[in-house]
């Protein structure tokens, strides 16, 4: 039973059961077809012998003796009696049905006499035995009587067997080669599913790289296994995304917990004191405030990506967050000297966002943008409401990204590795988690840069929205 409940087996099952039953029809309907045609020949030859030797008699044969007609016969019948079965019997009868001479001890009528008499050639079988019966007739004009053959139908029904066991013998040597061929069918399409599952138990040992090799198969399995290397593959992006986020999280830890632990030692063994213990508590709640920023965006992070979103169900003042977003950067803008244009279109809409998520997205862009660009360096933040969406562009004139390094900007921990960024604070969340609420709103979120110093990098994020009426 359990081999009835592999997919080969009754992929090959089904596929022989088609082909039997076609093939048990095609036997049934070429058998019955071959009988008719041997019978009908055999009618036939029967029917012709007949007509033959009907046309041997003499006219007036009924004034003749009996015994000079069965000499007649006789001689005929020795003259051809190749044509004629050992058990033959021949009949000859008057118009009225009476009897002249018989090869038989039981010579009898048993056809429709008068349906002969009238100039048709009458076959039938009774008893296994075939009665053909044909009128003499005289010069094709006077009726003498009626010629009756009766043959036993053995010879033509042993024909008919031999001939049944010969299709049957053919239908069988089909039936096999039609198994061995629905075999190698159900071979060659649960083969594909057989490498599947091969490479999913290889995948559950942790050999993620494993993949499905695609050939010349079924399209649809084809495509099975295509979307399975896709998946394997995202799987595989996926697990070592969580194995960078660990050790990047782990480094990001570790740093800031060195320095208070090695601060927070010298200050417990009071080697230490005055200004240089003041330093020490001011480089501790530094390194603290650190570690709660760090914390804080990870939880977000993971909040925007695993949770549930629901749009608010007020809608939000866009053009007064954004005015709140440029005033939070205006000062650190002073602090670097650097030239901020901001161009926010008069017509935007209300619209149904979260007012830490627009915060969030903006803010994150104008932190970055400003980081990034040197003192005396520009900034420009540009929002505008087009074709049902709020378009948000950030752009500065820094360092620029190495456009190697775009596709990966967005990945939490990414930071691009330049020598002049590298004492840049951050640890790469802020662009994660505006990729993660851009894709809460169905949004987009894309980078452009040249990688050349002075060209700086534009940002730009596109949400579809529903203006509130």
């Amino acid at each position: 039973m359990n081999a009835l409940r592999s997919l080969r087996a009754q992929l090959a099952a089904a596929i022989l059961t088609a082909l039997a039953l076609g093939l048990g029809l095609l036997l049934i309907m070429a058998g019955n077809q071959m009988s008719r045609m041997t019978m009908e020949a055999f009618i036939h030859e029967q029917q012709a012998q007949a007509l033959a030797l009907a046309n041997t008699f003499p006219e007036a044969f009924e004034r003749q003796s009996a015994q000079q007609l069965l000499g007649a016969w006789m001689a005929r019948r020795n003259q051809l009696q190749g044509d004629f079965t050992t058990d033959t019997n021949v009949n000859l009868f008057t118009t009225r049905g009476a009897l002249v001479v018989s090869s038989s001890s039981n010579g009898r009528l048993v056809v429709d006499n008068a349906r002969v008499l009238s100039g048709n050639v009458v076959s039938t079988v009774i008893d296994g035995r075939l009665y053909t019966a044909v009128p003499v007739v005289h010069e094709g004009r006077d009726v003498l009587g009626t010629l009756q053959l009766d043959t036993s139908t053995a010879p033509v029904n042993n024909r008919l067997f031999s001939r049944w066991l010969a299709l049957i013998g053919a239908a069988a040597g089909a039936l096999v080669l039609a198994f061995a061929i629905a075999m190698w069918v159900a071979a060659q399409l649960t083969r594909p599913l057989s490498q599947l599952r091969g490479v999913a138990q290889q995948m559950a040992e942790g050999q993620l790289h494993a993949r499905v090799a695609i050939d010349d198969t079924v399209n649809e399995l084809a495509s099975v296994g295509a979307m399975f290397n896709h998946m394997a593959e995202r799987i595989e992006q996926t697990v070592q995304q969580q194995r960078d986020f660990v050790a990047n999280a782990s480094h990001e830890l570790r740093a800031p917990l060195a320095s208070i632990k090695i601060r927070a030692e010298a200050l417990a063994s009071q080697n230490v004191g005055g200004m240089r213990a003041q330093q020490y508590a001011a480089e501790i709640n530094d390194d603290v405030s650190q570690l709660a920023d760090l914390v804080g965006n990870l939880l977000q992070l993971s909040r925007v990506e695993g949770g549930a979103f629901t749009l608010p169900t007020q809608p939000l003042n866009v053009l007064d967050e954004l005015q709140a977003c440029v005033r939070a950067a205006t000062p650190r803008l002073a602090q670097r000297h650097q030239h901020f244009e901001s161009q926010l279109a008069d017509d935007i809409p209300n619209l149904y966002l979260q007012p830490n998520d627009l915060t969030l997205m903006v803010g994150n862009l104008l932190d970055n943008a400003i980081k990034y660009t040197p003192e005396g360096g520009c900034v420009s933040l540009a929002v505008a409401w087009h074709a049902h969406a709020l378009e948000i562009a950030v752009k500065d004139s820094g360092e620029g990204i190495p456009p190697s390094d775009l596709p990966r900007i967005s990945e939490r921990f990414f930071r691009v590795d330049r020598a002049h960024t590298r004492e840049v604070p951050g640890v790469g969340l802020g662009l994660a988690l505006v990729a993660a609420v851009v894709r809460q709103y169905n949004g987009t979120l894309r980078f452009t840069s040249s990688g050349v110093p002075g060209e700086g990098t534009q940002a730009y994020i596109e949400l579809p929205g529903m203006p509130a009426t």
